[in-house]
């Protein structure tokens, strides 16, 4: 049956009493899939004021503390329910009614869940913690947990991450960047994905250079056939250039959306893929570092999860590679559009010797549209570079 962990009597104002505790603690902690703990080490028995055995067999909810806001909980309880790892900033409640703070990294095992957690120290700490306030206040007010989720969301989208995934990798790079400790432990591993993830943001810079280059020039074939219309019958070659730019230009378009332009794209699922990989690493060392502080039994349970984050992370490398084979492919294609597109501009150049200085408008379409090819061909040219660096450097962890 399962117990509940014992307290004591708490002292007057402990509630606003937060526990200290060294940096270089780790509170390690493991549960069945209810949430039952199976396993606590002395660092956690500590800072959260319970003996050991009043936290066997007890719900590991025995140390939430009434701040925490219950859309936290709800996307944790997502994320872990589908498989997925959790990176956290969480307020803890002492046996004693205190409270601490820890940055929580929690993955699933075979039989339930693990967590590691560390004192957070990090840059994102105070601005979850203002999140935190705002949820709590509109929780007050009727906010339910699922809302307050998706609230959470929204407030991290206004600052700038893409999703929760996003946040959550800052997080972890904030927390794990201050503990060279685990960075030793990580060793050559984080640099090398480090270096990976530059490659890719270098080709995402480059994508979106192609597609601002491409937004420029997108109100062209509209210059043409406003043109056009005012040459009257001088202008229906003219138009009919329009059109076929119109229709190669809006096929060049598809094949950027390929690259970046949604879930599907190459460069978001190597994003999502390098992101996944560094954060399993990063777990993998914090794992390594909590076993080698624990004793013989202990060290088990968390170096096998540890080999099995370690394992995870080259998973996601090997499939950075798979994405990454597409891009030079896709790159040739849109080569032989510009040289398309090239042809159409050279009858632009041809039917503007035709008509003569009948309106100067065509040698400023002419000159924009060539600009335009020669920095897009400049640009796929460092993309297919940048992929195959890509390739070749995710095969090496």
């Amino acid at each position: 049956m399962q117990q509940t962990a014992k307290t004591t009597t708490p002292p007057a104002n402990s509630a606003t009493e937060e526990v200290d505790y060294p940096a270089q603690q780790i509170l390690a902690s493991a549960t069945d899939f209810r949430g039952v703990i199976r396993y606590a080490n002395p660092a956690f028995c500590d800072v959260a004021k319970f003996s050991h055995d009043d936290l066997m067999g007890a719900p590991h909810k025995v140390v939430r503390h009434l701040d925490m806001p219950r859309g936290m909980f709800f996307l944790f309880w997502e994320r872990l329910k589908s498989g997925l790892p959790v990176c956290a900033y969480v307020k803890n409640r002492t046996g004693d009614g205190r409270y601490y703070w820890v940055f929580a990294t929690v993955t699933q095992m075979r039989d339930g869940y693990i967590s590691v957690r560390i004192k957070p120290t990090g840059e994102l700490f105070a601005l979850t913690r203002e999140l935190y306030s705002d949820l709590l206040f509109e929780e007050a007010n009727g906010l339910s947990p699922e809302k307050s989720a998706q609230r959470l969301r929204a407030y991290l989208a206004e600052k700038g991450y893409r999703n929760f995934d996003a946040y959550m990798g800052a997080a972890l790079d904030s927390e794990i960047g201050n503990r060279s400790d685990i960075a030793e432990i990580a060793g050559s591993t984080l640099e090398h994905i480090c270096d990976l993830t530059e490659l890719i943001e270098r080709a995402e810079t480059l994508v979106n250079n192609i597609s601002s280059v491409f937004g420029q020039v997108r109100g062209e074939p509209v210059n043409l056939r406003i043109l056009a219309g005012r040459l009257e019958e001088a202008g229906a070659v003219i138009s009919t250039i329009s059109k076929n730019y119109e229709t190669m230009a809006v096929d060049m378009y598809q094949l950027v959306e390929r690259l970046n332009g949604d879930e599907a794209g190459a460069l978001i699922r190597m994003r999502d893929s390098i992101d996944r990989g560094r954060g399993a690493a990063q777990i993998s060392a914090l794992m390594k570092l909590t076993a080698s502080q624990a004793d013989e039994t202990d060290r088990e349970l968390l170096a096998g999860q540890s080999a099995l984050l370690s394992d995870a992370s080259r998973t996601a490398m090997a499939e950075i590679s798979a994405f990454g084979q597409t891009i030079p492919d896709t790159c040739r294609q849109l080569r032989r559009r510009i040289n398309g597109l090239d042809l159409v501009k050279l009858l632009c150049r041809v039917e503007s010797g035709r008509i003569g200085d009948v309106d100067s408008g065509m040698n400023g379409i002419i000159t924009r549209l060539e600009e335009a090819h020669q920095s897009t061909d400049r640009y796929l040219s460092k993309l297919s570079a940048t992929a195959s660096l890509i390739n070749s450097r995710s095969k090496t962890l």
